[in-house]
């Protein structure tokens, strides 16, 4: 009896491990955009195919972007002068655009 108790217990600790580990979201990636001048991070979460975007400079800001899961969304960013432009894509279809000033951005020190 005293064996399966602690089998059972040290089963239940290893799941709650596993379960907390998971739920946090994970360093994947920097892609460069606008020329290399600013950065996208990317951050998985373990256990569901869900992404998230922060976009920066490395040194003035960091901006949260949104969520997506890579089987049905995307971001894309388009960067004109001093402008970012940035389109959330659903299963094909442009469902929000947001465009913001490269100068805004550096000046209000987000995330930071």
């Amino acid at each position: 009896m005293f064996e399966m108790k602690k089998s059972s217990t040290l089963l239940i600790v290893i799941l709650f491990s596993l379960f907390i580990t998971g739920c946090y979201k994970k360093y994947s990636r920097k892609v460069a955009v606008c020329d290399g001048k600013l950065f996208v991070e990317v951050y998985k979460h373990n256990f569901i195919d869900v992404a998230y975007d922060y976009l920066t400079d490395s040194t003035n800001f960091r901006m949260y972007v949104g969520k997506f899961d890579y089987e049905h969304a995307y971001y894309r960013y388009n960067c004109q002068k001093d402008s970012i432009t940035i389109s959330e894509s659903y299963e094909g279809k442009i469902i929000n655009v947001r465009t913001y000033s490269l100068v805004d951005l550096r000046n209000s020190k987000e995330g930071f």
